[in-house]
């Protein structure tokens, strides 16, 4: 069995625990899946705890049985080596009394899930933030709910994802990555390529936003007592969901910066400007559908570009998926520490001390 290295990635001076919820959005009739019910939201938090609090307590489980079984299908998870089952974090341990926290949300990509960057939200945790993970119904690799409730990627979205087909699509992808210009004339292309082909991703930013906006919601009311919500939000996601932490800082006021992880930056604003500082980060060949962060702004934007690194390879599937094509060539632990660093430098300086 090939033994995975996963990174030391408790770095502050908090051990870290970790509780799941789900929430019952009654506004909303759920079009994805069998598209039925109202839609549901899986959060997963987490949060500093005192070390002491942790000793001789057994980690918690990163996948249950059943989700693992979802994403060793989806990751072409060949092997299955024990050490990716278990993190440094502890189930529903106290949380520290009389001492607040900010807070970050963090949403996945498509086909995605919750748990797809937990060695980042175990770092950042530990070292002084509550992060709270979004799930999206039908739209991750699979979603646990605290009814019992488990639901797995709507596979008719393939279908409708590009609104003139896959073919012509990629056929179109490839000439947009391959452009050369400006940030401007960059973000001009993307925004021709998504009013053709995307209309589809353009309509599910909002309700992203909307699952997004939801969880505050419930979090404002879990834990008032927990989390300093008196310098705003902060957001990060990969993907879809680095799209989605734009999209928040654009029209939500309780998100005050924010951070894509090499997400395409899909949605319309036109006219308007970013007016919090952002942060871009993205692998090379994904670049030319990621300019529309950096220009229109009025706030501090920064942009970090990895040479050699693949989609994938900004989340924990670098550590064990099989195909290099996937997460790219930088070493897993190395890209770790890259990302870490960029997030807790960007939090420590527009979140904690803001």
């Amino acid at each position: 069995m090939k033994k995975i290295t996963i990174p030391e990635y408790i770095t502050g001076e908090y051990a870290v625990g970790t509780e799941c919820f789900s929430i019952t959005d009654n506004s909303r009739t759920e079009i994805l899946g069998p598209g039925e019910g109202p839609r549901k939201i899986a959060v997963r938090i987490y949060y500093p705890t005192i070390k002491a609090s942790v000793t001789g307590l057994e980690k918690a489980d990163v996948f249950s049985e059943r989700k693992l079984k979802a994403l060793a299908k989806a990751y072409h998870m060949k092997v299955k080596d024990p050490s990716i089952l278990k993190a440094d974090y502890y189930e529903n341990v106290p949380h520290i009394e009389n001492k607040k926290f900010p807070l970050i949300i963090y949403n996945h990509g498509y086909n995605g899930y919750v748990e797809c960057n937990t060695f980042l939200c175990c770092l950042l945790a530990s070292n002084g933030y509550i992060i709270a993970s979004v799930g999206h119904a039908y739209e991750a690799v699979a979603n646990e709910y605290d009814d019992g409730d488990f639901d797995l990627y709507d596979k008719n979205i393939n279908k409708n994802m590009y609104d003139t087909g896959f073919l012509k699509a990629s056929r179109d992808q490839k000439k947009l990555m391959k452009a050369k210009g400006t940030p401007e004339e960059l973000f001009e292309k993307f925004d021709a390529f998504q009013k053709k082909h995307c209309t589809y991703i353009l309509k599910r930013i909002p309700q992203w936003a909307q699952d997004t906006m939801q969880a505050v919601h419930a979090l404002k009311e879990k834990y008032a007592d927990r989390i300093d919500f008196s310098k705003g939000i902060g957001a990060t996601g990969h993907s879809l969901g680095g799209a989605t932490a734009y999209y928040l800082c654009q029209h939500e006021k309780d998100f005050v910066c924010g951070i894509n992880i090499d997400g395409g930056v899909f949605g319309k604003y036109d006219g308007m400007i970013m007016k919090k500082p952002f942060l871009q980060i993205c692998c090379k060949e994904n670049y030319n559908a990621e300019t529309r962060s950096l220009i229109s702004t009025e706030a501090p934007v920064q942009c970090e570009i990895f040479e050699d690194m693949k989609h994938m390879g900004f989340t924990d599937a670098k550590f064990y998926i099989p195909f290099n094509f996937l997460a790219g060539k930088m070493p897993p632990l190395e890209m770790h520490a890259r990302l870490s660093k960029l997030h807790l430098e960007f939090f420590e300086k527009y979140l904690k001390n803001c």
